[in-house]
């Protein structure tokens, strides 16, 4: 997994997970919301705290070229009301191969 932020010179800047893969994405809940580590990226889907991201780099996922401490530093802090939120996935057919899909279980279950 990765994170993504723009950079100051308009770029976009990809943030590795920092000590492996584990806790990548540490919950996946439609009832709770998604959170990529701990606390790298959080965005909360309960309702007293709809549409709120909170992000604290260094811990889980790098704090890139910039040594920013949040995605959102350069906008003021370490959360923010969402405007919208955009999932991209990919589209497969019932029954056909999805690349990837096992690889978490295949690296962790050895």
């Amino acid at each position: 997994a990765f994170l993504f932020y723009s950079s100051s010179s308009g770029s976009l800047q990809k943030l590795q997970k920092v000590g492996g893969g584990g806790l990548a994405i540490s919950k996946d809940d439609p009832n709770y919301g998604i959170s990529f580590g701990p606390d790298g990226l959080v965005i909360s889907f309960v309702q007293e705290n709809k549409r709120l991201a909170t992000s604290k780099l260094g811990t889980y996922y790098e704090r890139g070229p910039d040594h920013f401490s949040s995605l959102f530093d350069a906008i003021g802090g370490g959360s923010v009301e969402l405007d919208g939120l955009k999932v991209y996935t990919g589209v497969y057919e019932n029954g056909e191969d999805i690349p990837y899909s096992g690889a978490v279980l295949d690296m962790t279950s050895g």
